[in-house]
């Protein structure tokens, strides 16, 4: 019985252990995040004023003035309308805000698709700062 409660005992200091360093690590999803208070903050807001079913999946993308994104692109979810992106600053430039069908969604023959005018800023974009774009979805007939 005495053998029992010492192995209970040490498999749950090894239990705690392994917690406790692992909760120190802050693991591969925070390593090399730009800090929010030196990074530069796109605001990209989507106006959809149509209640009409995508056939395809679109994402919005911040690219800059050689069609380069600069951020990692968002997938468009009907109904959500503000999406955030973050960059490394301070920096001198185009910034393009853009919404267009994901490659990798997969792109269906649809009756009509969304068509997005690009949305540019250029200037000096400044640390701790927030850019606003605003991107106005249409719908047109699908080309072939």
């Amino acid at each position: 019985m005495k053998t029992i409660k010492i192995l209970s005992a040490a498999f749950l200091a090894l239990i705690l252990g392994g917690s406790v360093s692992a909760s120190n690590d802050p693991g591969p999803a925070t390593k090399n995040v730009v800090p929010l208070i030196r990074a530069v903050r796109h605001h990209v807001n989507v106006h959809v004023s149509m209640e009409q079913k995508l056939c395809n999946i679109y994402q919005i993308e911040i690219r800059d003035e050689s069609g380069q994104r600069v951020a990692p692109a968002k997938v468009y979810v009907p109904g959500v309308t503000g999406y955030d992106f973050y960059e490394r600053g301070p920096f001198t430039g185009i910034r393009v805000a853009v919404l267009v069908i994901a490659p990798s969604g997969g792109t269906f023959s649809c009756e009509r698709e969304l068509f997005t005018a690009p949305v540019p800023q250029s200037g000096k974009f400044i640390p701790g700062n927030s850019y606003r774009y605003d991107l106005f979805p249409q719908t047109q007939p699908f080309r072939q």
